[in-house]
Order: C-alpha cells, then structure tokens, then sequence
C-alpha cells in the first residue's frame, strides 16, 4: 500500500510509536484515543483523540490536561494510577491531592506509595525500547525500508473496508501520495 509497517519483536506497538516520535525529527501526528501517548507531546509531536476531538499540543497542554507539562501529566499518572489499564494507584491520591504533591516540594512519599509510584512509572513508561538496544535496532532496519506510496492500491483497500471517511476526502488523500512520492523521487536525485 505504500505505507512503512512495523512490527514489534519484544515491545508493543505504542513503543514503535514512541521510538519514532522520540527518535526521528520532523512533526508527527499521533491519532489515538489511547491517554498513554500524552507523554510524548513534545514540540514535534501532538496527539489528536478522534473521539474527542481533542489536540494536545505543548501550546495547549495546561488547557487539555489540567497539567503545566508533560512531566507534570506523568507524576499525575503515575500516583493515580489508571483504571482504563486496571494499574492502581497510591492511596488517597486523586487530582486534589496531586495538585497539593506537585506544588509542594517538601511533599514525601512513603516507602509504599514511592514503590506504587515506581511500579506504575514502568508500567506507563513507552521509553522501553531504550533499555533493548537489539529492539531499537530491529526498528531502524524496519524504517530504512524504502516504501513507495501507491495511491490506487491505498484506495482500493479503503474500499475494500469500507473507510468511508477516508473515502469521502480522496482528493485530501490523493495530494498526501503526490507529496510523499514527490519527496522520495527528490531523495533519490539527491543521494
């Protein structure tokens, strides 16, 4: 179809996604309703929630979130936990009590709640790749793939599948292929 698919050997998906927006420059896209991607909101990456209907963007983070930042979000996540994943989280911490810890430095977590804490941070975390540096490797090989967009066998599967969304936009979708193997053919000139 013209479009790079990679494939996880140890990791999940949302770890790909992670390595890509964290490792490749450029502006990214992230379309999910899945909460986790928050934390890879950066400068070169929002997260649209199509459900939603929401962009979360470092321009409008504290508006979307609640939160000033990033790192902000993700304590948040950490010491409330998630119930969307079933991870609890440290006892009696909801979103007053976070705002209390966050603007309260001399705040101290007990032995438990830091262990809670830890363990939920790994749990969130989609910076696993970086501890598996074979894992990394194997996405690098997936991405150098060179992949030429082919705008007719994309449409034909969106028919195939009813993507009528996509459908009703082909003209949007269509300069989208145009762009991408425009840019492949300069790359070739160029290298």
């Amino acid at each position: 179809m013209g479009i790079n698919s990679i494939f996880p050997s140890q990791l999940e998906a949302d770890d790909i996604v992670a390595y890509i927006c964290r490792e490749h420059e450029g502006s990214k896209v992230i379309i999910s309703v899945d909460q986790d991607f928050i934390q890879l909101v950066s400068t070169e990456c929002t997260l649209f929630d199509p459900i939603r209907k929401k962009f979360f963007e470092e321009g409008n983070f504290e508006q979307q979130t609640g939160y000033q930042d990033v790192d902000e979000w993700y304590t948040a996540k950490c010491l409330i936990g998630d119930t969307s994943d079933n991870v609890p989280g440290v006892r009696g911490f909801g979103k007053k009590t976070v705002q209390k810890y966050l603007k309260d430095p001399g705040y101290i977590l007990t032995e438990k709640e830091h262990k809670i804490f830890q363990r939920n941070a790994d749990i969130f975390c989609l910076d696993k790749y970086k501890e598996l540096p074979e894992e990394e490797k194997y996405y690098k090989e997936q991405l150098a793939v060179k992949v030429d967009p082919c705008y007719k066998t994309f449409l034909k599967y969106c028919e195939e599948y009813d993507f009528n969304r996509i459908l009703d936009k082909k003209e949007d979708w269509h300069n989208l292929f145009f762009m991408k193997s425009l840019y492949n053919k300069l790359n070739d000139i160029a290298s």
